[in-house]
């Protein structure tokens, strides 16, 4: 007589209802789930990809290399009058390192690269605010490595040529979500 591997019915029925609940579980109720699923949703809506390492970016970033390091932004250019520059380019974007994300905004003054702005999803500040702290930062000649004093409520690190900046603890409702980065302040010249 050959053993009974049927399953009993409660059993499959657990089973295929554990198969469909459990990554719809996963998707709505779990923050990694729900950071998956938008990504995975402005993805379809063809909102590009913006993967930078801000803490890599210099002045010497120009407006073609930009244009050239990241081809799937549809940037749009216009002048400007503003403490970062004389031209900015902004572009819609659907994430930022893995972080659903909305644009995307590059200050330039004459040819160099002076700021750039990311508006990410508020729901997703704390998230961003942990990789802003994981950036290497830099430590000058007789400094301790820590941050120069910022203003209560603003967080700042930094990096190699420049500082990035949000703002520190939750967002209130009319906050906007932001990460920038900053370049270091341009050397003056002497006077002739």
């Amino acid at each position: 007589m050959a053993p009974n591997l049927r399953l009993p019915r409660l059993y499959r029925t657990l089973l295929a209802l554990a198969l469909v609940l459990g990554p719809l579980y996963w998707m709505l109720f779990t923050p990694d789930g729900q950071r998956r699923t938008d990504l995975a949703l402005l993805s379809l809506l063809g909102r590009p990809a913006f993967d930078a390492a801000l803490d890599a970016f210099s002045d010497r970033l120009s407006e073609s290399a930009i244009r050239a390091t990241f081809p799937t932004l549809a940037l749009q250019c216009a002048a400007t009058h503003g403490p970062f520059g004389d031209r900015r380019c902004t572009a819609a974007i659907g994430s930022f390192n893995q972080y659903p994300a909305r644009a995307v905004a590059f200050y330039f003054q004459g040819e160099g690269l002076r700021a750039v702005k990311v508006l990410y999803q508020p729901a997703y500040h704390a998230q961003v605010r942990a990789w802003m702290q994981q950036r290497p930062g830099r430590v000058a000649a007789g400094d301790t490595g820590s941050s120069p004093a910022a203003p209560a409520g603003v967080a700042s690190r930094p990096v190699a040529a420049g500082t990035l900046v949000m703002k520190d603890g939750p967002l209130g409702r009319t906050d906007e979500a932001a990460l920038l980065w900053i370049s270091d302040p341009l050397p003056t010249r002497p006077a002739d």
